[in-house]
């Protein structure tokens, strides 16, 4: 699954308002505090969906073809409590998974998500970051996936991504994937990922990056609970349009290739194939 992840919210909460360097060059993402978000909130939804995507089943001898199909959607309300403390809570979370196998449709179990509707207080404590109910002891499925929302994730990946050296459009550069324990799915991602700064440009009535990133990533993927057994390769573009005012993305929209390979359940090896495409957004709410 796509993790409803908190490296934006703690990138948001690690990153000051920018600064432009010269009329023309910015800086994209920055350490220290973003005083002019405390008090205000965002509003951020993420929808994953691939279509007819290729599934290979294995079990022993047996190799089953099929086709899988899925969408999930999912909205959260980030509220800024101090540069390095918010209130996040996940306030829909919706999925359709199909699959056709050996000329047989079978539809997925709905996905829900135990911390719905639950504040959660997002925290960086002694250099790592937290994520605690913000009322009562969570229960050990409610724990496994409060972890999750912090596992795997560096300081500050927006800086690993976007540098915090002044950008201008027509720049170019290379992601240093040394410094980015994870991306989207994918932990620790080896391979080829580069950003063009394309232009600047008017969104939600702030002005913004244009950033298109090309990546050709693999790694292990990340699931809740437990280790994980699959393989993921991912290869294609991303557009992002990043508020220069806030460092935070506004908008973003990922059109990749996946491959995913591992084990399915024990006995069971199970490939998936196909296109993706991720769009997210995040609004933020006026005073």
């Amino acid at each position: 699954m796509i993790r409803t992840s908190l490296v934006v919210l703690a990138s948001i909460l690690v990153c000051s308002a920018s600064v432009s360097v010269a009329e023309d060059a910015f800086v994209l993402a920055r350490e220290g505090s973003s005083p002019a978000l405390m008090g205000k909130s965002v509003t951020r939804t993420t929808v994953r969906e691939m279509k007819d995507g290729d599934l290979g089943l294995e079990m022993g001898e047996k190799k089953v073809p099929g086709k899988v199909t899925s969408k999930e959607a999912t909205s959260e309300i980030v509220e800024f409590i101090s540069p390095v403390k918010a209130r996040r809570t996940l306030t829909s979370r919706t999925s359709e998974n199909r699959m056709v196998v050996m000329d047989q449709e079978r539809l997925g179990p709905k996905k829900e998500d135990p911390l719905q509707g639950l504040p959660v207080i997002v925290e960086k404590k002694d250099g790592k970051w937290t994520a605690t109910l913000e009322k009562g002891e969570p229960t050990p499925q409610q724990k496994i996936v409060l972890d999750g929302l912090t596992k795997n994730r560096g300081e500050d990946e927006d800086r690993a991504i976007y540098g915090d050296v002044p950008r201008k459009p027509g720049d170019k550069w290379v992601v240093d994937l040394a410094k980015l324990p994870s991306f989207g799915e994918v932990i620790e991602p080896k391979g080829s990922f580069s950003i063009e700064f394309v232009e600047v440009k008017e969104i939600q009535g702030t002005s913004c990056a244009v950033l298109k990133s090309t990546m050709d990533l693999s790694g292990k993927m990340t699931q809740e609970g437990g280790e994980s057994t699959m393989t993921i390769k991912m290869k294609g573009d991303v557009i992002v349009h990043r508020s220069l005012a806030d460092l935070i993305d506004l908008e973003s929209k990922t059109s990749v290739t996946m491959d995913m390979d591992g084990m399915g359940r024990p006995g069971m090896k199970m490939r998936i194939a196909g296109p993706v495409t991720i769009t997210r957004t995040a609004t933020l709410a006026k005073p």
